[in-house]
């Protein structure tokens, strides 16, 4: 079972009906304990999301635990060190990094579909902040000029930018793989 963790930033019924729909068994909580994997999902700003998780006592389990983890888009945010999104506030520090304004004179957030750098598939972005573009990344997507880090990992923990449960096909494919590489 995976847990996708409500931590009230945004988007869980989405998330939970992705899952659903590419088999993954997945359930709504605020606990990990009894997870084969986890899913950080997000909508908001990295403060807000770090409160929370630290008021329901799952940062420092977030921290420890070795079961496969992904976090989408905000969730993915918060796997690095630190984020400056309205001041510096600190992350789970599961992946090497930090997460700032995207630097651009283009619009923002940048919301839209864009097109990953390997696969050359497409998938859907709603954000203003990204990670630093560093050893964790795994793909990224171009927008304004700007390479912006769009799957990254490391271990056991993954990150999507962009929201595969708001992505068609391909967002469906990507999850798949998740729970296939991990047998979940």
């Amino acid at each position: 079972m995976v847990v996708v963790v409500d931590y009230h930033v945004g988007n869980v019924l989405s998330v939970l009906n992705a899952c659903k729909r590419v088999g993954l068994e997945a359930d709504l909580a605020t606990h990990i304990d009894k997870a084969d994997g986890i899913i950080l999902p997000g909508v908001g700003a990295f403060p807000v999301a770090m409160e929370n998780l630290h008021k329901m006592g799952l940062v420092e389990q977030l921290r420890k635990t070795k079961k496969p983890m992904l976090g989408i888009c905000l969730g993915m945010q918060i796997l690095f060190e630190k984020g400056y999104e309205n001041y510096a506030c600190e992350g789970l520090g599961l992946l090497s990094g930090t997460v700032d304004l995207i630097k651009t004179d283009a619009k923002l957030p940048h919301m839209g579909w864009n097109t990953l750098s390997k696969t050359n598939k497409d998938v859907y972005f709603v954000h203003s902040y990204m990670a630093e573009f560093n050893e964790t990344t795994i793909e990224y997507a171009e927008y304004a000029a700007v390479k912006i880090p769009a799957i990254v990992g490391r271990d056991h923990v993954m990150g999507f930018q962009f929201h595969p449960e708001k992505s068609g096909a391909v967002g469906e494919t990507l999850l798949k793989e998740w729970k296939e590489k991990w047998r979940l």
